[in-house]
């Protein structure tokens, strides 16, 4: 979503760029991606063994309604306003920046549903309906977080096949220089180098083939598996 720079709160510098968050909670999930992601699977854990009692209670007739309304509003609450703090805390810093984002829509929205369903049962003189919907705002909560836990799993995974990339490319190039050999770090080629690639390694940099001839596998950028021929 959008940020706006001049109100945003929240902001970290990473190699010279400035990143805004509209929450604390995005901040977090920049800065220490695996932290929350082991928090967000502790939440997703705790979340689904409370909302399946609850959803089995709202859809099985098993007790008189008082009784499993009274039960469900002991299951719902943990669910809303313990496992669901993460999005009061994201409605919380959107209202400070004065903007909206997806914490406010999720935390309006599931309020709504547990403080209509608590006000049905200790409240019953407002409401001519007994339904309550304790269910509807523990599922969302626990579809939330189990889709925020999937997006951050296919994050980590994608990140992860990136820096396995990176660490293909080599970090040493043999350069020549006043006829003899030197070993010098990739950053510090220059255009115009002469570089030697020995049979086996890998090849440092673009370049054109001054002589000799090898076979190059190009898979990394091509896709194709089958070795390339490269001669002068």
């Amino acid at each position: 979503m959008y940020v706006d720079e001049k109100v945003a709160e929240f902001k970290a510098e990473v190699r010279g760029t400035t990143y805004y968050f509209c929450s604390k909670t995005c901040l977090d999930e920049f800065l220490a991606p695996e932290r929350e992601l082991k928090r967000l699977k502790i939440l997703v854990l705790a979340s689904a063994l409370l909302t399946i009692p609850i959803a089995g209670l709202t859809y099985i007739d098993v007790m008189p309604m008082h009784a499993r309304n009274v039960v469900l509003f002991a299951l719902a609450t943990p669910v809303q306003f313990v496992i669901g703090f993460r999005f009061y805390r994201g409605l919380y810093h959107a209202v400070r920046a004065g903007m909206g984002n997806m914490d406010t829509l999720i935390a309006l929205g599931t309020s709504a549903a547990w403080l209509y369903s608590a006000i049905v049962i200790f409240f019953p003189e407002f409401f001519p309906i007994r339904e309550v919907y304790f269910e509807t705002s523990a599922i969302i909560i626990t579809l939330i977080l189990l889709g925020r836990y999937l997006e951050h799993t296919t994050k980590a995974r994608a990140s992860e096949a990136v820096r396995r990339l990176l660490d293909l490319q080599p970090t040493m190039a043999r350069l020549v220089r006043d006829g003899g050999e030197v070993e010098i770090p990739v950053e510090e080629i220059s255009l115009g180098d002469q570089l030697i690639v020995r049979p086996g390694e890998r090849i440092p940099v673009d370049g054109v083939v001054m002589s000799g001839h090898t076979s190059v596998d190009e898979s990394m950028i091509t896709g194709e598996s089958i070795p390339v021929e490269k001669k002068a």
